[in-house]
């Protein structure tokens, strides 16, 4: 079954040109094309919809308060945000409003690809850019602004390992047969990574590693 995108933007050119390019692969079906959030809230009502990928700033409804809305009201939809902003505030109000993926207009045509295949298979995407970004701003998951994990607490070889091969964007699948282990194994060892470091998902726990420089050192 191909992956049925629905793509909101209220700039024609740009959204004709993504509808021509994403109908050119047979892993995905264009659903549709709206200019603005309310029409994405619509629309998904009528017909069934695996990812939006959605510009930030549209009118009436813009794509952050879109994806909040959306989120509560289905749940297994995902959200790409597709944009010029690099804006840090922009951003962290997409993460906490629950997107699956944050990629620049600026992007290669093979990276927006990429990020749909990725967040299709249940994982998130988020440029390079926008993971530097993200290392700027304070921890979401502590209000303290303190890093969950001491020196006390130093992760494993194998930690250090997944953790590498997450922040590469691997799939559970790509990391279990790289690191020639089940995936129920990966799965287990993402999710106590993520504890220990204090963060709830991948892209916080991207974040951790570039602010304390992990990426570098393994």
């Amino acid at each position: 079954m191909p992956v049925k995108i629905l793509i909101a933007d209220d700039h024609h050119v740009v959204a004709d040109s993504l509808s021509l390019l994403l109908g050119s692969f047979e892993a995905f079906e264009v659903a549709g094309i709206v200019n603005n959030g309310w029409q994405v809230l619509n629309f998904v009502e009528k017909c069934a919809v695996d990812i939006v990928l959605a510009d930030l700033h549209m009118p009436l409804l813009n794509g952050n308060d879109m994806t909040t809305r959306l989120r509560e009201q289905h749940p297994l939809i995902r959200v790409i945000i597709l944009t010029m902003s690099e804006e840090a505030v922009h951003i962290r109000e997409a993460l906490q409003a629950g997107v699956s993926g944050y990629v620049m207009k600026s992007a290669e045509r093979a990276e927006l690809i990429r990020a749909i295949q990725m967040v299709a298979e249940g994982d998130n995407y988020f440029s390079e850019k926008v993971v530097r970004k993200l290392a700027e701003l304070p921890n979401l998951n502590n209000t303290n602004g303190k890093t969950a994990i001491d020196d006390a607490a130093p992760l494993t070889k194998r930690e250090l390992e997944i953790m590498r091969l997450i922040v590469e964007d691997l799939s559970n699948q790509a990391i279990a047969d790289r690191l020639h282990l089940s995936v129920t194994t990966v799965e287990t060892h993402r999710r106590n990574l993520l504890k220990k470091v204090g963060v709830s998902t991948a892209v916080g726990l991207m974040r951790w590693a570039l602010k304390h420089k992990l990426i570098d050192e393994i």
